[in-house]
């Protein structure tokens, strides 16, 4: 055979083994600026998304595609089920899996599927980097993933020398590794050694301090985060980052009179030339003295704040201080302006997280129209509620309630709601009041109903109470069950934690529901959880968990994470992150849904 028709016969081969996967990503290697389709074949055997299955969605389990949602809807074609979107120029690497109802499909158990970004056919910066973080994710915590990460980060360095967080995780690895505690203090010197010139490369840019933090980190030394603020803050007071850092050193002092006095002290340097570096310090004035009630000094140093005209954040921005101004009711004609400059910006508003870095700017994420009206819409009902309160405090119930009624027109979300009912409580409407606390009930239990799952819960056979005593699975069958996932450094599980508290005072005494509020942060260990002081200021029970892959079992890799189970052991509700004071309501209406036979 003529190596003419060999190389014919290998590129037919390799067409018809592609053209049977189920999955096939075009291009295979693509770049940036290019338009990825991921096309699934049901008819194809050999994965588990049915041929007559109604709905499918590419959900990335890791992902630096920001411009992207976290969910991207397939669309049905031909029997096919597609999706596309173009690779933005600083995107590298994303794993993803498809999803139809409960039915997960990936192409191993511990897989994900993969897009790879190329540049003349070679994996892009922090592609491989990406990948070895994306690990943990496909294969769990275990032995085999920190070995694969490892690997991965020696092939980012490879093609990258200077790749800075690489050489990091590499050297974690290895003293993760090593036997000998000589060698561990090598690693761990060798670690300090990148951070130190990874700070001197620019000691007083932001962006770089930024990536300084990150490093300690990523070699678990958070208590330094401190350390080399105060640093640059003394070797270099007067620069933009100086400034800031001042600014936020001097808002901790305790005594807020002194505050005032240190903060305005700082500002016998500002110049008309040098202002803008000021800006962070006039921001802490302003919250300052609209807590203390000081109308003059307020609107002054409000007036002195920079703000970004090009930012996504500045209608979010204006809403905030505005609350401010209306929380302390002070200043209430500039907290009326700020209202309406957000409300005018509306349909602009802020949707999804919005990352900014120095080499790319403000990266805005892709929503579709129903999401961006909604958004817009709970913005108008937010802003109009609020100028309806303005109104209120300054004695114009008239044109409050023609703000509320256009409010409650825009929105019915919490906050809304929360005006609305401020509004009606405060001028003694008692039959408006009840309107809306009905209706506040009946959207919520509509919202709830539209979150009920019913997928079987994992195994509860992981957790221990604070006395290190395993907890019988045998003791939970027949209850609805309520598990919040937390650990003792994560800022919004402490939020939380009232709110759960309450809920439980309210369910306590009902033998068919168990509140199990369940220590599983990564590096907290049994003595973490049995020494949260937490411990000392609620009631609920507290438990440790000993598995390290639970996050994956249960679908979740931000904490808090709340779910509710009935009592045939099957999750009915899932809630991920901490969304604010609703979450009592929330969670209470779950908690009585899952009650109902």
């Amino acid at each position: 055979m003529t190596s003419k028709y060999i190389v014919i016969l290998l590129l037919i081969t390799g067409f018809t083994a592609r053209s049977q996967e189920r999955v096939v990503l075009l291009p295979a290697k693509p770049e940036a600026g290019q338009t990825v389709t991921v096309t699934l074949d049901p008819s194809i055997p050999g994965g588990t998304i049915p041929a007559d299955a109604s709905a499918v969605t590419l959900q990335f389990t890791t992902s630096n595609f920001y411009d992207l949602p976290y969910r991207m809807p397939m669309r049905k074609e031909n029997g096919k089920w597609t999706t596309s979107f173009k690779v933005a120029p600083y995107a590298a690497f994303a794993s993803f899996t498809l999803t139809s109802g409960d039915v997960v499909e990936k192409p191993a158990t511990d897989k994900h599927f993969e897009v790879m970004v190329y540049r003349d056919g070679k994996p892009v910066r922090n592609a491989l980097l990406y990948r070895g973080g994306s690990m943990t994710t496909q294969m769990g915590k275990g032995a085999g993933a920190a070995a694969a990460q490892a690997k991965l980060y020696e092939q980012e360095l490879k093609a990258f020398p200077d790749n800075y967080e690489a050489k990091l995780r590499l050297l974690m690895y290895k003293e993760s590794q090593a036997k000998l505690l000589s060698d561990k203090k090598k690693f761990r010197r060798e670690a300090h050694e990148v951070i130190a010139a990874k700070w001197m490369e620019a000691p007083a840019d932001r962006g770089n301090i930024n990536r300084v933090t990150m490093g300690y980190l990523i070699i678990g030394e958070p208590t330094r985060l401190d350390s080399i603020r105060k640093e640059v803050g003394a070797r270099y007071p007067k620069t933009p980052v100086g400034r800031s850092l001042q600014a936020d050193f001097l808002a901790r002092e305790k005594d807020s009179a002194r505050r005032i006095r240190l903060l305005e002290l700082a500002l016998e340097e500002e110049t008309p030339a040098n202002q803008a570096d000021f800006s962070p310090i006039h921001e802490k004035l302003f919250d300052l003295y609209a807590k203390a009630k000081d109308s003059a000094n307020t609107v002054l140093h409000a007036g002195k704040i920079q703000h970004e005209l090009e930012s996504p954040h500045l209608p979010r921005i204006y809403k905030g201080m505005a609350e401010t101004l209306i929380e302390n009711e002070v200043a209430l004609p500039l907290a009326r302006t700020y209202t309406e400059q957000a409300l005018a910006m509306a349909d602009k508003w802020p949707a999804g997280l919005i990352r900014f870095f120095p080499e790319t700017g403000f990266i805005i994420p892709l929503v579709d129209d129903s999401t961006r009206n909604a958004v817009t819409s709970t913005a108008r009902g937010n802003l109009l509620s609020m100028l309806g309160v303005i109104d209120m405090l300054e004695g114009k119930d008239a044109a409050g309630t023609d703000h509320m009624r256009a409010a409650l027109a825009a929105s019915h979300d919490h906050e809304t709601l929360e005006n609305v009912s401020r509004f009606y409580r405060q001028t003694g409407r008692t039959k408006e009041l009840a309107d809306v606390d009905a209706l506040r009930l009946e959207e919520l239990k509509a919202a709830v109903a539209k979150q009920m799952i019913n997928k079987p819960a994992p195994a509860l056979n992981s957790f221990v109470d604070l006395k290190g005593n395993p907890v019988s699975p045998d003791s939970l069958l027949g209850k609805v069950i309520l598990i919040d996932f937390w650990a003792t450094w994560c800022v919004p599980c402490m939020q939380e934690m009232p709110y759960v508290q309450k809920l439980y005072d309210q369910f306590k005494s009902n033998p068919d529901v168990v509140f199990m509020i369940v220590n599983s942060g990564a590096k907290n260990t049994l003595a973490d959880a049995q020494n949260w002081k937490g411990n000392q200021t609620y009631s609920f029970p507290v438990y440790y968990n000993t598995d390290s892959a639970i996050g994956e079992k249960f679908g979740f890799n931000i904490i808090p994470a709340t779910y509710v189970i009935d009592k045939k052991g099957r999750i009915r509700f899932a809630n991920i992150g901490f969304e604010g004071p609703e979450v009592e309501s929330r969670l209470r209406v779950q908690l009585t849904m899952a009650l109902t036979p």
